[in-house]
This record gives structure tokens, C-alpha cells and sequence, in this order.
């Protein structure tokens, strides 16, 4: 958690949200007490269970003493927990790689990737917001 501190504060000035997956909630926890005043973290879990918010909160206690940052946990995008993936995120993703060649590995960054898209959909970012995604982890094979 306390080099994903380093991140966020990398990420001072750049972005107004960041994006991240989450697997167990220590990057989302060192990320959002990292950041500065207005800047926020949202999370997408890729496991399901609804638990997570109470482990980055006990994360965070343990760390720094209390809570930290601005984050919040976005449950949508697990699609159907660990290592599960939808026709729908296969979808995304294949079109995702095709528009910008680029690989896009599917337990980890594809949700993350499918959920920060869809929240911009919905109108969730205000115009002019900017939005960072956080990519923590890239296998050579993505498929």
C-alpha cells in the first residue's frame, strides 16, 4: 500500500478520478491516500461478495491510522467473480484491442476498463472531468 501512496501522489494534478481494479483492495486503499483534495478512486472489484469495502477500510487502518482518500467500490463489473468473464466483457474487450491495438487482459483490466466506460455512458463524470485508469499488471498472454 505505501508505493501505491507514491502512485496516487504521482497522479496529483493529472486526474480528477482513477480507475482501478481490485483484487484484494491494497492498491485502491494506498491510491486513494495518495491523492489529493478532489481527486477520487473508483474501485472495480473483480471478485464478488460485496466484502471488499470493509477490507480497504481495515487496510487503511491498518496503514495509516484511519481512513484515507476519497474512493469508492463499483460491484457491476465482476461478472460472476474470479477469473469469470461474459460474452458481454469478451465483447468489449475484443472491440477495446481493436480500436486502440492495444491487448487487454481480461480478469483484472477489462473490467476495470468496461466499468470506467460505462460510468462515463451514464453520465457519471461531469464534462471536462479527466479520468485515469490505473493498469497494475499486464501478462504477456491476455487471452
Amino acid at each position: 500500500m505505501q508505493g501505491c501512496t507514491a502512485l496516487g501522489r504521482e497522479l496529483r494534478g493529472v486526474a480528477d478520478v482513477v480507475g482501478v481494479a481490485c483484487g484484494t483492495g491494497g492498491t485502491t486503499a494506498g491510491l486513494a491516500a495518495g491523492l489529493g483534495p478532489g481527486q477520487r478512486v473508483v474501485g472495480f472489484p473483480v471478485l464478488r461478495g460485496g466484502f471488499l469495502g470493509e477490507e480497504i477500510r481495515a487496510l487503511q487502518h491498518t496503514a495509516f491510522g484511519a481512513p484515507a482518500g476519497d474512493w469508492t467500490l463499483d460491484d457491476r463489473f465482476h461478472c460472476g467473480g474470479y477469473a469469470r468473464t461474459t460474452p458481454a466483457l469478451e465483447a468489449f474487450a475484443a472491440d477495446f484491442e481493436d480500436r486502440h491495438r492495444l491487448p487487454v487482459e481480461r480478469l483484472y483490466v477489462a473490467k476495470m476498463l468496461h466499468g470506467l466506460t460505462t460510468l462515463a455512458a451514464e453520465g457519471a463524470f461531469p464534462p471536462g472531468t479527466t479520468v485515469a485508469a490505473v493498469i497494475t499488471g499486464q501478462p504477456e498472454s491476455v487471452r
